[in-house]
């Protein structure tokens, strides 16, 4: 299982609680694509016509494995002329291209959304900060429809853009061992781009996240944070030029723990805890 930890009970539904012409949506043009949004589900369904249901469960499950893994609670930037930024958990965010056609389709494609026939998506549902994708995949005489449901990032004075350069200065991947104030400047960076994460988690209800996408060690509880023990072979080291640097790092974070004084309360808002804590942390590096 997944680490994911969840922060409600249940994902509001598109259509429930809603009025009329939300369940309706509103007309969807490229102006409404503009800007950060998160995708927090990858859900499908299928439709089988040629008699043969275990074929297409076994081939749903090849496609839908990968996809859940590699897009759940990814951010997207789409910018004007056709670019969108991806942030999918790596050091590195990567580019790719968006288009709207004649019948109001999006292609999009990036570095897992290649192939032709996972990368053309019908606009189901759109209403304001949210809005409901589907891709359907042809398969022998069945066809399994993959649908995507993404949530608007809002930004304001508490919570910041993600995609702001600013915020992604430790991205750049140093090309030498750094001195000690390179590395704590680096560190610092990575923990307020992670406390700016979880203000946007806490400040657009986006209902869950996924440990495996937090390039620190930094370990989640309810109702607290920890340090992880040191693994040179972490994902989180390759932020610094080697595992000598990340070693100096994990050091300086666990003294920047030891300096800590009292945990926020947000009312079990775990994600607005988490945000005030690494803001704490990066106070006290």
């Amino acid at each position: 299982m997944r680490p994911v930890i969840y922060l409600l009970f249940v994902i509001i539904s598109f259509y429930s609680c809603q009025s009329p012409n939300a369940k309706d949506g509103l007309p969807f043009t490229k102006d409404s694509l503009m800007g950060n949004w998160m995708l927090i589900r990858v859900t499908n369904s299928a439709k089988i016509e040629s008699g043969d249901q275990d074929a297409l469960y076994a081939y749903r499950d090849s496609v839908m494995a990968p996809l859940n893994k590699s897009l759940e609670l990814t951010a997207f930037n789409f910018q004007p002329k056709g670019i969108v930024t991806v942030d999918d958990g790596k050091i590195e965010e990567s580019t790719g291209q968006w288009f709207i056609n004649d019948n109001n389709q999006i292609l999009l494609q990036y570095r897992y959304l290649v192939e032709q026939d996972k990368s053309l998506f019908t606009i189901k549902h759109y209403w304001h900060d949210s809005l409901r994708l589907q891709n359907p995949i042809g398969k022998n005489k069945d066809t399994l429809f993959v649908n995507y449901i993404l949530q608007k990032l809002r930004t304001n004075d508490s919570v910041p853009d993600l995609f702001d350069p600013a915020l992604n200065k430790w991205r750049t991947k140093p090309t030498q061992p750094e001195s000690d104030e390179a590395i704590k400047a680096r560190l610092k960076q990575v923990v307020d781009y992670y406390s700016g994460y979880f203000a946007n988690i806490s400040g657009n209800r986006i209902p869950y996240f996924n440990i495996e996408k937090l390039l620190c060690p930094i370990r989640f509880y309810s109702g607290g944070i920890g340090m992880k023990k040191f693994k040179g072979d972490d994902a989180w080291t390759k932020v610094y030029y080697d595992s000598t640097d990340a070693h100096k790092a994990h050091g300086m974070l666990d003294a920047a723990f030891d300096k800590l004084k009292g945990y926020p309360d947000r009312g079990g808002n775990f994600a607005a805890e988490y945000a005030a804590a690494l803001k704490m942390l990066v106070n006290v590096l």
